[in-house]
């Protein structure tokens, strides 16, 4: 049986390779396709409902074991980069979705009828 350090390293351990690949798509998402675009984010998703099962598993010993559990030599860490995937994951929310807005913008222009001057 795994204890409540095992868990927090292995969640450690999922949330490296999390922030790893969202500061990757964060990075590149300006020249990924839209198709691309959903693909990747959609990976992240699936990293990121895996981690939540982990998680999840994480506060019921967390509660089950009551105050001691802050005595865990991991818990620390596991709070730090809880906070950083979840900023990387927020960079590429935002930056996904500065690109659906100009992507709406620019097709709003395509289908905007052209405004013709009338010869005299």
């Amino acid at each position: 049986m795994k204890t409540a350090e095992d868990l927090f390293r292995e969640s450690i351990g999922q949330y490296k390779i999390l922030i790893e690949d969202a500061s990757y798509l964060s990075e590149i998402i300006p020249n990924l396709s839209p198709d691309e675009i959903l693909h990747r984010c959609n990976n992240l998703q699936k990293q990121q409902n895996k981690q939540i099962v982990t998680d999840n598993f994480i506060v019921e010993i967390m509660v089950d074991s009551g105050p001691q559990i802050l005595e865990t030599p991991s818990i620390g860490e596991y709070q730090r980069i809880l906070d950083e995937a979840m900023i990387a994951c927020d960079e590429v929310t935002v930056k996904a979705k500065a690109i659906k807005l100009t992507l709406q913008t620019e097709i709003q222009k395509v289908h905007q009828p052209q405004n013709t001057i009338a010869a005299k």
